[in-house]
């Protein structure tokens, strides 16, 4: 008799925990970019402005 593991239950659940830990991640770094790109707009929005001010 060959002894066999049970990997399949074991092996589904750490994959699908692994592949919710990455889902996770993608939508915190695209919230990250997300401010990150409002940040940078409002940044050029205040340097177009301030250039255009009269000294």
């Amino acid at each position: 008799m060959s002894k066999h593991k049970p990997q399949g239950s074991t092996t589904k659940r750490l994959t699908s925990t692994k592949e919710e830990k990455y889902k996770q991640q993608i939508t915190e770094l695209r919230r990250q970019l997300h401010e990150a790109e409002l940040d940078r707009d409002i940044l050029k929005t205040l340097a177009a402005i301030t250039r255009k001010q009269p000294k």
